[in-house]
């Protein structure tokens, strides 16, 4: 994918209202999601909510995993924060062991009251963990795998 199309998909196109018309749920349950940490939407200056393409498909994985796999959003949550975060932004040592995205195993890193200690929660929207982590709930096992050695 080329940086004009990360950046097409990365734009905040969608107002709550129409991504809850395109995905087919209410207005409320966007907002649960929200508060349960799973989407973090972009904010306007007036702080209205806008989503862009990879919310939409970072949302569609949510509802199937609700709808079709039964799941419920702390199953959920629990599988994001199994994302191995300081393999994927290669922390130093001294840092992971004081962050506690490391210690806490149960909670993403981003939902964490102090985030991560390298970023401030402004960053986590942009974050790779937070990006990346969808591919652990489209195929957690292969995602794990990719963090393991043979």
């Amino acid at each position: 994918m080329t940086d004009a199309s990360k950046e097409l998909m990365n734009e905040a196109v969608y107002t709550i209202g129409h991504a809850s018309e395109k995905l087919g749920v209410a207005v409320p349950t966007l907002r649960m999601y929200e508060k349960a940490g799973l989407i973090i939407p972009y904010r306007t200056k007036t702080k209205r909510r806008l989503y862009s393409r990879n919310d939409i498909k970072r949302l569609q994985v949510i509802i199937d995993l609700i709808r079709v796999r039964r799941l419920n959003i702390e199953s959920i949550k629990y599988i994001i924060s199994l994302t191995p975060c300081w393999k994927v932004i290669e922390c130093p040592t001294e840092v992971r062991e004081k962050c506690p995205a490391y210690t806490e195993s149960s909670t993403p890193c981003w939902i964490l009251a102090n985030g991560c200690n390298h970023k401030s929660k402004d960053d986590c929207r942009t974050c790779e963990v937070y990006l990346s982590c969808i591919a652990s709930l489209k195929n957690p096992k292969e995602f794990l795998k990719s963090f393991t050695k043979d």
